[in-house]
């Protein structure tokens, strides 16, 4: 049995007992749990965060440290421990191959060491689907224009001359607005090598490209006030991947269209196919956060990390706190949170073929 299979079979089988154990369907029911064990009162838990401090994923973790302790029992500490390197994997092989079974430490995913494990790195040792899924948030961002071009709807995009991209590499976060121009099949030319985010906005604003992608965060600190004042032109979301694994609008632009709705809106139907799952795959491998453990973790640990974010996000404090820090997106427990993730870490070979092939044939890059 392949390790997908083993980890899909094995976690049916928890979520199944407790939905026997509770007179419950699957779903947000399927996670709960009866009663906190007090695994972690007294002690310290560790959040491996395999970055420098700073970034967006750090902030989310030190959110996490700040806010979940009082959920796990009394006198409960909860730090951030920064292990960078290798763009995420150097930490995160370290989680794998050192960190003790003991329940003390998880593990903090983001795009960094996603994309170098779906795309099968050799520097990676890690398997995301031989670990337990404890939380997730699924975070999106907007594609949008320079106003010179134009345009005021999505569909006008075809009918630019040119189309001038910025990225800081086909690799990593970049692939998600890459495979969706590719499912798109929207003409356009890409510069490379902008050293962040933030330095490409400012190639749109420069006039050095036309079309750029932020985060959300990013989008509504920076981008919006150009909005406002008629320099840049929102097009399109991302999306954000929903508990049934599916793709829908983000809750920070609600009413802004979604890459799929664009697509059907060119083509008449919904998309499909090896492109579509491609681009799933990307999409949640670059705008999903997660918290994982080990799967030899005490059990105790296990049921009191999920059973203290399912308390959390009930908690009409803290939901109000989340949504200041880190926008309307929704804390994903368990098995929800491994649906989520579910397009990247069971992507199929077809799906990686047809990435590599495109990215090589559009970007000359090797994936």
């Amino acid at each position: 049995m392949n390790n997908a299979r083993h980890h899909a079979s094995r976690f049916a089988r928890h979520s199944l007992s407790l939905a026997v154990a509770a007179g419950l369907t699957f779903g947000v029911a399927a996670n709960s749990h009866a009663e906190l064990t007090g695994f972690y009162e007294g002690e310290t838990l560790e959040i491996l965060t395999p970055w420098a401090p700073g970034g967006g994923a750090d902030t989310w973790g030190r959110y996490i440290a700040g806010t979940i302790g009082p959920f796990l029992g009394d006198d409960v500490s909860v730090q951030v421990v920064n292990r960078p390197g290798a763009g995420g994997v150097q930490g995160t092989n370290e989680f794998e191959l050192r960190t003790a079974s003991d329940g003390m430490t998880v593990m903090l995913q983001s795009a960094g060491q996603v994309f170098p494990f779906m795309y099968g790195s050799s520097a990676v040792r890690y398997d995301f689907r031989n670990y337990e899924p404890i939380v997730a948030m699924a975070q999106g961002g907007v594609v949008y224009a320079n106003a010179e071009l134009g345009i005021e709807e999505p569909h006008e995009l075809w009918d630019v001359d040119q189309l001038i991209y910025g990225e800081v590499s086909p690799q990593a976060i970049g692939s998600m607005t890459l495979a969706a121009f590719a499912l798109l099949d929207l003409p356009h030319d890409a510069i490379f090598g902008y050293e962040s985010r933030g330095p490409a906005r400012l190639a749109l604003e420069q006039g050095e490209t036309n079309l750029d992608f932020q985060t959300t965060s990013a989008y509504t600190a920076n981008v919006e006030p150009l909005v406002e004042e008629g320099i840049a032109v929102p097009l399109f979301s991302l999306g954000i991947i929903d508990t049934d694994g599916e793709l829908v609008r983000d809750p920070a632009f609600p009413d802004m269209p979604t890459v799929a709705e664009v697509y059907e809106e060119r083509h008449g139907e919904a998309p499909s196919g090896v492109a579509w799952d491609a681009y799933r795959a990307v999409l949640s491998a670059g705008s999903i956060k997660m918290l994982w453990a080990k799967s030899d973790a005490p059990e105790d640990s296990i049921n009191d990390l999920r059973y203290a974010f399912e308390q959390a996000r009930q908690d009409e404090d803290f939901i109000a706190d989340s949504e200041e820090a880190n926008g309307p997106y929704e804390w994903l427990v368990g098995d929800d949170a491994y649906t989520a993730m579910s397009a990247t870490l069971e992507i199929s070979d077809e799906a990686l073929d047809y990435l590599r092939a495109t990215f090589k044939e559009r970007y000359d890059a090797d994936l």
